[in-house]
């Protein structure tokens, strides 16, 4: 199974939130070699900027803030090792392709880039937890769940051998 990140599922490997055991659950098995794991080097900067958000909120201490940072960095320099995880670049045909989206589907550039690029590196299956953005991506006819309402359904793609 090849599943794609958005930032929104992507952070729940680091902060605890609806949809964390989904995420924790997937990352076993990319780490077994079971499954592949996708996002974006997008997906990266809008999660350090989630970070930082929760950090300024006093949702994150400073200490914690350091502590996540570091975990994901090393975390994903492992995957990457592994061979279960690929963090993509955005291409030019991901940017035209979500500039079609976003005039097609009146959705934010960022969630229109993660559709393209889920589409383009071929996963299997989107993994987020924004309502919107997974609905745009089902309009779409790529398969996605949103981990945080439909864990099970979730989990249970995950599960399949």
């Amino acid at each position: 199974m090849h599943a794609y990140l958005d930032t929104s599922a992507l952070v729940k490997r680091y902060i605890e939130e609806e949809g964390t055991p989904v995420i924790d659950r997937l990352y076993e098995e990319a780490e077994a070699g079971r499954a592949t794991t996708s996002f974006s080097i997008w997906n990266i900067g809008e999660a350090l900027g989630v970070f930082d958000r929760y950090h300024t909120r006093a949702v994150l201490t400073e200490e914690e803030l350091q502590t996540t940072l570091r975990n994901i960095t090393s975390e994903t320099t492992k995957m990457i090792r592994l061979g279960s995880l690929q963090v993509l670049p955005i291409t030019s045909m991901n940017l035209i392709e979500a500039w079609v989206i976003v005039l097609k589907r009146h959705i934010y550039e960022a969630d229109a880039l993660q559709i393209s690029t889920a589409r383009g590196a071929g996963c299997d299956v989107l993994f987020g937890a924004d309502r919107h953005l997974i609905q745009v991506a089902r309009d779409e006819g790529i398969k996605a769940i949103d981990i945080a309402r439909e864990p099970e359904v979730a989990l249970s793609c995950i599960n399949i051998d």
